[in-house]
């Protein structure tokens, strides 16, 4: 969307709210240093309290568990377990999510990825594009989605994308799993948080202080303003 004028945008984003409550309190600490600019929201867990995140106006969007109560679903099952959560989220959160993605990618499995589409096009938000096949599936049906995602899956990758030192033009997601480690969560990826947390620290601390990592010529945004369009703002869950 800004290849025109060459801008270079940058969206980091902190999954996995909600998952366990230490790593809430990770993700809130990357809030309040200004180190992310959404928080990706899992509303089906006992650990989703919604007052910390609404009290740092960061913005909000909807991570999508279809592993969780409702197991691995596809067509109606499917569909309805994705009209909860967003219900979920609108009872917590009192406006819609301003974005879409999904644990470990679900959102994009070819017998999920149809109902988030039509999702996204009905309350008009962007969706995460895990690849470039499903990027241009995304473009092609008119829902906004980020040019690039970076961010690790596995605990033996690389904290720190290597392509966050030299990024394209137009929208890059950086995707991230801050926290601090707690054995019982039973996440395999329990250690790793930790590491991401402590890289978003460093680095917000190197953009406060001196030339941040991604360059100088690039901008933080958030969803919401990156995509935004002509014709005002998305509506809030209230509008018709």
């Amino acid at each position: 969307m800004d290849g025109a004028n060459n801008t270079r945008r940058l969206i980091i984003t902190a999954d996995d709210y909600g998952y366990w409550p230490s790593y809430n309190e990770g993700i809130l600490a990357a809030v309040e240093a200004g180190a992310v600019d959404s928080v990706s929201v899992m509303v089906e867990g006992t650990h989703c309290d919604p007052k910390p995140l609404l009290e740092s106006g960061v913005e909000v969007g909807l991570h999508i568990d279809f592993e969780g109560r409702w197991g691995a679903r596809s067509g109606a099952p499917a569909r309805t377990s994705l009209r909860v959560q967003l219900d979920r989220f609108v009872d917590l959160f009192h406006r819609w999510p301003s974005y879409l993605d999904g644990h470990k990618h679900c959102h994009a499995r070819p017998e999920l990825a149809t109902p988030v589409l039509q999702l996204a096009e009905q309350i008009k938000i962007p969706v995460r594009s895990v690849s470039r096949d499903h990027r241009q599936w995304l473009q092609e049906r008119g829902v906004d989605t980020p040019d690039l995602l970076l961010g690790r899956m596995r605990s033996n990758e690389p904290a720190e994308p290597a392509e966050l030192r030299d990024l394209p033009v137009g929208v890059t997601e950086w995707m991230t799993h801050p926290g601090y480690p707690d054995a019982e969560s039973g996440s395999e990826y329990d250690l790793a948080r930790r590491e991401d947390l402590d890289e978003l620290l460093r680095a917000r601390v190197r953009e406060r202080f001196d030339t941040p990592i991604w360059g100088e010529d690039v901008l933080r945004t958030t969803h919401r303003e990156a995509f935004a369009h002509e014709g005002g703002p998305l509506r809030d869950a209230t509008s018709s």
